[in-house]
């Protein structure tokens, strides 16, 4: 338009510079060119979903019931008891791989879910980030909700000689800040950043959990129940199964959508309630994702009592 003369604007459209870029050409040798930049930016947009996942910090894709049923028992044939918590703490929390990674003895309560304890579902909470040395999510704080029952088995496990032996390898000696999950050699599977000197400066960032990921494809290949995934794929997996259980109680009148919003929110610690909406769209699409998390998490409870009770029973 400004062209043809047909638009003549009162100020300047854009500041135009001009710059050189070198290139090779065709046959080896180094050229300049001639290239006129201005300072109009463009804001890059986000892709749009096909529906097959949620945006949620990264492409996830949430696992069906019966595929994570085949993840759970392929973890225990593989007879790794840090794996299988580290899995199951990821399918009840929704925490982030760095944040379960780098959980710490304080961080378990020990006095809650026993066989007698009367509220050994209730949700009993972590603080993660900030000011504590457990890594989050660009570092803020935030509170996640853990089931008391599997704060019990976890305290069975920090109580587990296999744990002591680890912890006894570790140069941290304050036990109340030992890490959760220490490798066979007392180090954690994922440093964090306070922590990198005493470790001698290690950048490790939890490439034992993908190194394993391959022994569980492998473990699945072998029962014809193979399927692709991440470990991130928990959080979002985590998120439709507690959409899914509490449906019932918007379907009985019991609780509202914008409730339901909400709960997803704080229960996954999203900075806006945009992100949670992204769950209920996606299960409005896939409705046989996930049945009841309560149910699920029941049988999660019973096959780590019955693994932890083997695993004593072979040290013994």
């Amino acid at each position: 338009m400004v062209n043809t003369a047909r638009f003549k604007p009162q100020q300047a459209m854009w500041v135009s510079t001009t710059r050189y870029i070198s290139y090779d050409d065709r046959h080896g040798f180094q050229q300049s060119r001639e290239i006129i930049c201005t300072d109009l930016t463009f804001r890059k947009t986000a892709g749009i979903s096909t529906g097959d996942y949620i945006e949620d910090g990264g492409k996830l894709y949430p696992i069906s019931r019966e595929n994570q049923e085949a993840l759970i028992a392929a973890l225990v044939r593989l007879r790794n008891p840090e794996m299988l918590l580290i899995y199951i703490i990821a399918l009840t929390t929704g925490m982030r791989i760095q944040s379960i990674l780098n959980l710490r003895f304080h961080c378990i309560r020990q006095d809650v879910g026993s066989q007698e304890d009367e509220n050994r579902n209730a949700l009993y909470a972590i603080t993660i980030g900030g000011l504590t040395n457990v890594g989050a999510k660009g570092g803020k704080e935030q509170n996640v909700l853990m089931p008391a029952w599997l704060h019990y088995r976890l305290t069975i496990y920090l109580n587990s000689q296999r744990y002591k032996d680890r912890a006894m390898k570790s140069p941290i000696s304050n036990i109340y800040d030992q890490y959760l999950f220490l490798t066979r050699t007392g180090n954690p599977y994922y440093v964090a950043e306070e922590d990198s000197e005493l470790f001698g400066y290690s950048n490790e960032r939890g490439s034992a959990i993908r190194q394993f990921a391959a022994r569980i494809l492998q473990e699945l290949v072998k029962a014809n129940q193979a399927f692709k995934y991440q470990f991130h794929d928990l959080r979002a997996t985590f998120g439709m199964n507690l959409i899914e259980d509490n449906m019932k109680l918007i379907d009985k009148g019991d609780m509202s959508q914008p409730q339901l919003l909400d709960l997803v929110r704080r229960r996954l610690n999203h900075s806006s309630v945009d992100v949670s909406m992204r769950y209920l769209r996606f299960r409005s699409d896939h409705p046989l994702v996930a049945n009841a998390q309560s149910e699920f998490e029941s049988h999660l409870e019973g096959v780590i009592t019955t693994e932890m009770r083997r695993h004593e029973g072979i040290r013994s």
